[in-house]
């Protein structure tokens, strides 16, 4: 766990930054080290189906467009907060909002829907979060391996530590090194 410290308001103010360290198999955060992980389903490793296909969402405009999911991004990212999700949602009981983004390509649909091939055409991708991901699962919700590019924490318990922690910090970042030095 790293600590910053700066003077964002002259001498003397002193202000204590956290950073949690993803370490492409834990997150290192406030003196601990929690099982987490960042695996996305797509066309790089063909673990997405044609017909599985993902649309823009949440904080990415335009909403409704189709794309591949990528890892979360590289680099040092704010974190916003950290909100109590409903039982009944993928991502309970907390998701931990940052403000990293990176560029998506677009993609094609055929006439079935599926995935057809990538466009000329790339969106900035916003939402990567940290949360304990679920999937619906014959009408049940269950642990997932997989997100559309978020850090998976993978006991919920964890997540609403590291969600209560946030809370309390004051200004935390995460730091996610490139992937091409662990994979």
């Amino acid at each position: 766990m790293w600590r910053v410290r700066s003077r964002p308001d002259g001498p003397g103010a002193c202000v204590v930054t956290e950073i949690i360290r993803f370490t492409g198999d834990t997150l290192r955060a406030f003196g601990r080290e929690i099982a987490a992980t960042c695996e996305v389903r797509n066309e790089v490793n063909r673990q997405r189906s044609p017909n599985q296909v993902v649309i823009t969402m949440g904080q990415t405009k335009p909403h409704g467009v189709p794309y591949q999911p990528r890892r979360f991004p590289p680099g040092r990212w704010t974190i916003n907060g950290a909100h109590a999700m409903k039982s009944d949602t993928g991502y309970w009981p907390v998701f931990i909002d940052t403000n990293a983004h990176q560029k998506v390509r677009v993609w094609d649909l055929d006439e079935e829907g599926n995935y057809y091939g990538p466009k000329m055409q790339w969106i900035t991708g916003w939402g990567y979060g940290i949360h304990h991901a679920r999937w619906r699962n014959a009408g049940q919700l269950a642990p997932s391996r997989t997100t559309l590019g978020c850090i998976n924490i993978l006991d919920p318990d964890d997540a609403e530590w590291l969600g209560d922690e946030v809370r309390e910090a004051g200004k935390v970042t995460i730091d996610i090194p490139p992937w091409d030095l662990w994979t």
